[in-house]
């Protein structure tokens, strides 16, 4: 593993649908002390030193701004980083390192065989309308999911959700998943109102925030939801503020002016600005975010390994680290060193331009080839031109076309209308992924999905885990992507805030334990 604290980017992530984890094994049952709420995280920001305002306001400075509110269909990172915890919860939680803890349901046991999950609810929760939260929504809101949600594939062996009482949930499986309780405390768990309507535009959670303000382009307001079933929140409203700046210019000023009271994901080339600076405090915190040169994998070109391999190969993810000045780690493929089945797979295909070219040659690429390469418009121009210069080197020309985040998710994610790509991963425990034939890389391995539907079947933790290490080590050979490091990111904060996350394995923003003194 080649680890290096050299550079980040202010580019914000775009996270597409997450499938895959561990979880407790078949037949566990927990049951938390009465009325505990959910497991948060330690956060390595400093705890509050200073005298606590309840009705403070925070202002979180973010990078890329949701297109709209509907958390179970549309794509993106920045839906969970806003609603996940502070607006809509999920029937389970879970750690950064895979354990999982009581949410919405406070006990959940699955059977010896693996076919029966049962949830039940805890009492006294209440959606941000008045109204009860039942079995009834929990049931309507995984249906919703199944049927066409964004993570559709994590419940993809759950034959049957049923509320057999007001308090209990029971998902009858067509096959053991031990991954369905992780799913449950991810995306594919939130529970949202029965029959909730317009949810484009409109939320109604049970969280610890009622989101009262979209100012689209511009910000969401957060207030804190004073009928929330668990700790009250810790400041009156948190604001996500949006600024879309790919230098980070304009956010690190916002900062240093006052305007926000945190900003995330700092383009360190900017950070010496804050960090000797008494008035601010500057955290570096963990991800699980790839980010992957995609291949369209059924182009007539990238269908072959040999040039997959070639563009592997040509390109230096040292020098790509250059482009940073904030965190990373180069790991060959498409596991982050947080996942239990990583391997450090960096010598599967180091970078060397001549074999490159040798590979492009028994192709029948030698004379060269163009291929088209689709980017958000929201990363850095200097990282796409890297690539285009590095692919240039060895023969490939490269149209490259920057677009919207929002015409990304249209051509590339939807359509696969494209060669190239590049994209920031930050889903948890996504290897699954690359076990779907109709992820817009279009990979198709069968030998990967058997492997990881053996992992989802296994009731041994142990078994499961090396299963995905094999499954991820043939990804890794196969080169459907080109993983170009795995960052780290890195947050700085005025000292007049507290308790925020400061680590990004569970790609969500929890703002419930934040506190201010209010300046």
């Amino acid at each position: 593993m080649l680890r290096h604290h050299t550079r980040t980017f202010a580019a914000a992530a775009a996270a597409l649908v997450s499938v895959a984890a561990l979880s407790q094994g078949v037949g566990a049952t927990t049951t938390p002390p009465e009325d505990s709420a959910p497991p948060a995280e330690d956060s390595a920001a400093p705890t509050a030193d200073f005298d606590i305002d309840p009705d403070a306001t925070v202002v979180i400075g973010f990078a890329l701004e949701p297109t709209n509110l509907d958390i179970i269909h549309q794509s993106g990172a920045q839906l969970p980083q806003l609603l996940l915890d502070n607006v809509y919860e999920t029937l389970l939680s879970s750690t950064p390192s895979g354990e999982i803890g009581p949410a919405l349901a406070e006990t959940w046991e699955l059977s010896d065989d693996g076919l029966t999950l049962t949830l039940t609810l805890r009492e006294g929760v209440t959606f941000h309308d008045g109204s009860s939260l039942t079995a009834a929504d929990a049931v309507w809101s995984l249906t919703e999911t199944q049927a066409a949600g964004n993570a559709a594939a994590a419940l993809a062996n759950v034959a049957s959700i049923d509320a057999p009482d007001d308090s209990t949930v029971v998902l009858t499986l067509s096959s053991p998943d031990s991954f369905v309780p992780w799913q449950l405390s991810q995306r594919a768990g939130v529970v949202l109102k029965a029959d909730a309507t317009d949810m484009e535009n409109t939320t109604n959670g049970t969280g610890p925030f009622e989101l009262t303000d979209w100012r689209q382009g511009d910000s969401v307001t957060l207030t804190r939801f004073d009928g929330y079933w668990g700790e009250p929140a810790g400041a009156a409203e948190v604001v996500f503020q949006y600024i879309s700046d790919a230098t980070g210019t304009a956010s690190m000023q916002a900062l240093l002016d006052g305007d926000i009271d945190i900003l995330t994901r700092v383009n360190t080339d900017l950070v010496g600005q804050v960090e000797d600076n008494p008035d601010f405090v500057v955290s570096t915190g963990t991800t699980n975010g790839e980010y992957t040169l995609g291949f369209n994998n059924t182009d007539e070109v990238l269908s072959n390994p040999l040039v997959r391999q070639a563009i592997t190969q040509a390109i230096d993810k040292e020098g790509m680290l250059e482009l940073f000045s904030g965190y990373g780690t180069i790991t060959g493929s498409p596991v982050p060193p947080t996942d239990p089945w990583y391997e450090d797979l960096t010598g599967l295909y180091p970078y060397d331009p001549e074999a490159a070219q040798a590979k492009l040659d028994e192709a029948g690429y030698g004379d060269g080839l163009t291929l088209t390469f689709v980017v958000p418009n929201q990363y850095p121009q200097a990282h796409a031109d890297y690539i285009v210069g590095a692919l240039g080197d060895v023969g490939i020309d490269v149209d490259l076309q920057s677009v919207e985040f929002s015409a990304w998710l249209d051509q590339v994610y939807t359509n696969h209308d494209y060669d190239l790509t590049l994209v920031l991963h930050v889903e948890p425990r996504d290897l699954g992924n690359y076990a779907r034939d109709d992820y817009y890389w279009n990979y198709n391995s069968a030998e990967v999905q058997d492997l990881y539907a053996e992992a989802r079947a296994a009731t041994d933790p142990a078994q499961s885990t090396e299963l995905l290490r094999q499954a991820a080590h043939i990804v890794a050979e196969d080169a459907p992507a080109v993983w170009l490091l795995v960052w780290d990111d890195v947050l700085a904060a005025r000292t007049g805030v507290a308790g925020y996350p400061t680590f990004d394995v569970l790609n969500q923003f929890d703002a419930a334990n934040i506190v201010s003194d209010g300046q």
